[in-house]
């Protein structure tokens, strides 16, 4: 079965890159969009395709070639079932998706998150489709870390320390048993 949600290790060994590599795209800003599910950074194939489009696209112009780049067909064997009528269990679907089992199999984890499941007499299961949607709708688009800025007016007195603890025990007692009127 083909899911078209790839996580970082799926695309790090996609591109033979590293994590570090990845992560740091991230944080600069460079590298193709990335969405977020709960804490799961991911990466939908169609983003990552568009990538591989415009990047190899570039290096074509780089090298004087002047002509469409077309990545090869996906095959139509790996995609979704066309009925979508094939259900799931949960170690089945966790293991597709790339997902954490604890979200398919505990109840609450369930509900709290509305994972769209299936009670078939009492056996739990999960539709790819649906499964699929779900993630769609909750992933949050990634955004690139904001840019440091820096203050346009710098003081020219170092700033003052801070007390320390025994200073201001001192000064407290001090205004207590001060017995000036």
């Amino acid at each position: 079965m083909h899911y078209p949600v790839m996580t970082e290790r799926h695309l790090a060994d996609r591109w033979q890159v590293s994590l570090k590599t990845l992560r740091r795209w991230r944080l600069d800003g460079e590298g193709p969009v990335w969405h977020k599910l709960f804490r799961h950074v991911r990466y939908h194939e169609a983003d990552i395709l568009e990538f591989e489009r415009r990047s190899a696209q570039h290096l074509m112009t780089l090298l004087g070639i002047n002509r469409e780049f077309k990545p090869a067909d996906v095959e139509s064997g790996d995609e979704l079932d066309a009925d979508r009528s094939h259900y799931l269990t949960a170690k089945e679907i966790a293991e597709v998706a790339s997902l954490p089992i604890h979200l398919f199999r505990d109840q609450a984890e369930r509900n709290r998150k509305c994972v769209p499941h299936l009670m078939l007499v009492g056996n739990l299961r999960f539709s790819l489709s649906a499964i699929l949607e779900w993630e769609m709708a909750n992933s949050v688009v990634g955004s690139a870390a904001a840019p440091v800025v820096e203050d346009a007016e710098v003081s020219a007195e170092p700033p003052v320390p801070a007390k320390r603890w025994h200073e201001l025990v001192r000064e407290q007692d001090r205004e207590r048993f001060n017995s000036t009127p």
